[in-house]
């Protein structure tokens, strides 16, 4: 009768309406509280009706009935991995392994969520255990190209798609790495391939646009990323590259239309809120954009007078500037950043000795003085709509010789950000090197009118994360120095990485 009863929970769990199971597991349960199949069950209808902590005690549960049982370690890891608990569903992975070592599913899953955690150089160990298995050979491509070996990612791709041909991520992914190296017209014809077959993919469309909206072709462009934009709802990415089409092609009108409808769906979303800014300058129209910009409101600025364990400013500036001079993470003029002629770092988060240290203890501290105070005031504004509840930091040092810059951008996805000084080699009256908001990429036509903000030893500058904002041009033999941060929204936001 148990068993019976057990069937037939599962082949409600698995079917069309795995809500319909639950009466049948609360009755298994409760004659056996500890069974790891019934606990799996729950865990599966929990996981498919969407509540993935209560699949994540079920899952745990199960473990804990039978520690031996390697499958109840795989089901808890891809319940952690759904969730973005990328370390804990690690363990759960490895424990799997244990008992069945060598299993291409489990390797395959492991192998994500080790390039999840920036551990791409273990992930191609992991990964290339697991043979001709389709997913392990798709993620083995995503490691490679993690780590620079375009090449052998393309052939790890096709590899998988000879196992699986035309799974559509797989052929995404090939065609972004075909992009990299500059065979564009494969990489087009396999994006082309999936519009034709699915003409409202999100993702196939999205980097279809992108090469069109490249060479040029704007029209062809919007014609790619309107249906799909439309047939997806409310998708972000999708709407976010119609609206920076639309005002490329002159259209800034229909692209403050695009971007008040992405504003509606996730108020103080970043990018939207900037390339409305874009739009509203290519029309001239001021007022808005600067009820929008609202820097009288929204930026400040600290000039830093004492940090504990230090005996003045001077000493910890001089050390901040030592550290990051030292740093391993420097890397000059990183691939895919706006930063020319000069060196940046990774995130220096985790670097908790020190004046690093220090500063970000320091950071920190005004950004949630920052957070709390902007979280007081009318919410009249999409910025103000989205203020965090919970967050985390990012903070990262750039170097940059004479002639290099900080061309005008962002800090999307995040929502609060910041700039530190711990020297500056420039006149103070002038507006060389000086940290400028408002001007708006030439690619999104230029223009804005530009609030300089002058550097000094000590000055912090707080503002909105979609604000744009930029280096201004310098000359001479200093370098120039300064640690930028933001506040990470949970679940939003996205820590600085050089990559």
């Amino acid at each position: 009768m148990w068993g019976e009863l057990l069937n037939k929970a599962a082949r409600l769990a698995q079917g069309p309406d795995p809500a319909a199971a639950h009466g049948m597991i609360a009755r298994l349960l409760e004659e056996r509280p500890l069974d790891g199949n019934a606990l799996t069950l729950a865990g599966i209808v929990a996981q498919r009706t969407g509540d993935n902590e209560g699949a994540i005690v079920s899952f745990s549960r199960a473990v804990s009935s039978d520690p031996g049982n390697p499958a109840y370690h795989q089901n808890l890891g891809v319940a952690l991995k759904r969730q973005g608990r990328f370390e804990a569903a690690c363990a759960s992975f490895d424990a799997a392994l244990q008992l069945r070592p060598g299993h291409p599913a489990t390797l395959a899953n492991l192998g994500s969520c080790l390039i999840e955690s920036g551990r791409a150089k273990e992930a191609v160990n992991v990964l290339s255990q697991a043979g001709d298995h389709a997913d392990a050979l798709a993620n083995l491509g995503i490691a490679l190209g993690e780590l620079g070996r375009t090449d052998d990612a393309i052939a790890s791709y096709r590899h998988s798609l000879a196992q699986r041909p035309g799974h559509v991520d797989t052929m995404i992914n090939l065609s972004d790495a075909l992009t990299h190296i500059g065979q564009i017209a494969e990489a087009e014809g396999l994006l082309a391939a999936i519009v034709r077959d699915h003409p409202q993919h999100p993702r196939a469309a999205n980097q279809l646009a992108l090469l069109q909206e490249k060479r040029g072709d704007f029209d062809k462009a919007l014609a790619i990323l309107r249906p799909a934009f439309d047939a997806d709802g409310l998708n972000h990415v999708l709407g976010v590259n119609l609206a920076r089409t639309l005002i490329r092609a002159d259209r800034a009108q229909e692209a403050v239309a695009i971007c008040d409808r992405l504003m509606a769906a996730r108020p103080g979303m970043t990018t939207p809120l900037a390339l409305k800014i874009a739009a509203l300058t290519r029309l001239k129209d001021a007022e808005e954009r600067t009820r929008l910009m609202a820097l009288d409101r929204f930026v400040t600025i600290h000039d830093i007078d004492a940090v504990p364990g230090y005996a003045d400013m001077n000493s910890f500036n001089r050390a901040l500037v030592a550290e990051l001079a030292a740093h391993p993470s420097l890397t000059f003029e990183p691939e895919g950043l706006v930063t020319k002629k000069g060196r940046q770092s990774d995130d220096l988060v985790q670097d908790r000795t020190g004046a690093i240290g220090a500063l970000v203890g320091l950071v920190t501290q005004r950004l949630t003085q920052e957070r709390d105070r902007l979280a007081a005031l009318p919410r009249d504004h999409p910025f103000l709509e989205a203020v965090p509840d919970k967050w985390s930091v990012t903070m990262w040092g750039t170097i940059l010789r004479a002639g290099g810059e900080v061309a005008p951008h962002i800090h999307a996805p995040n929502w609060l950000s910041g700039v530190y000084y711990p020297g500056f080699p420039f006149d103070t009256e002038g507006d060389e090197g000086a940290f400028g908001i408002g001007m708006i990429p030439s690619e999104l036509g230029g223009g804005g009118d530009v609030t300089v903000i002058r550097p000094r030893p000590g000055r912090m500058i707080l503002f909105p994360s979609f604000l744009w904002h930029a280096t201004l041009a310098f000359g001479g033999n200093s370098e120039r120095i300064s640690f930028a941060f933001d506040l990470v929204p949970e679940g939003v936001g996205r820590p600085h990485r050089l990559k």
